[in-house]
């Protein structure tokens, strides 16, 4: 995750729309790396407990996995932007323009498609966490909404990040 400088023209190209889902997708990756620097230092806590003073921890294990769910919901959107998701372009790179449009059209109604479903989950089992106040099962004792909360706001500015993209892709001349 690079933390990109807010440029000017990066938060407003294409419109209101695209600017708001720019700030958002800024704004989440900054937190994202937040979240990277605070697992690096709970993991070398966890090394030095254990290794140095033989103290293991009972709480890095969980809390390091709730910030790498965290790096993962807070950085789809802005990988979205910066076109580094995992893509096999082979067949892409022999395509027409026109051709290629077409394609990427297709691939972000099916990215739409997914994002829906996948905020819908995520926000459906955010509220089952929170309506029936389930708690982790470690010493912590952790209400599951809490970790939840960055993969929901990273779910929905994911759905939007696809839809500015569409937009984007049909206002660029062919």
């Amino acid at each position: 995750m690079a933390l990109q400088d807010p440029a000017p023209n990066r938060f407003g190209s294409g419109g209101v729309l695209d600017g708001i889902a720019a700030y958002l997708e800024w704004l989440l990756n900054a937190t994202g790396i937040l979240c990277v620097i605070a697992m690096m230092f709970v993991v070398l806590q966890e090394v030095i407990s254990r290794y140095v003073f033989n103290a293991p921890s009972t709480w890095s294990n969980e809390i390091a996995s709730y910030l790498l769910i965290a790096v993962v919901f807070l950085g789809l959107a802005e990988n979205l932007r910066s076109d580094v998701h995992i893509r096999i372009d082979v067949l892409l790179n022999l395509m027409s323009r026109k051709v290629f449009r077409w394609f990427q059209t297709f691939a972000y109604l099916v990215g739409i498609i997914f994002s829906i479903l996948l905020a819908w989950a995520v926000w459906k089992n955010f509220l089952g966490f929170w309506g029936r106040g389930t708690i982790s099962d470690s010493l912590l004792m952790t209400p599951l909404w809490i970790p939840m909360v960055p993969a929901v706001i990273g779910a929905l500015v994911f759905v939007l990040s696809m839809i500015t993209g569409l937009l984007r892709l049909w206002r660029q001349p062919c």
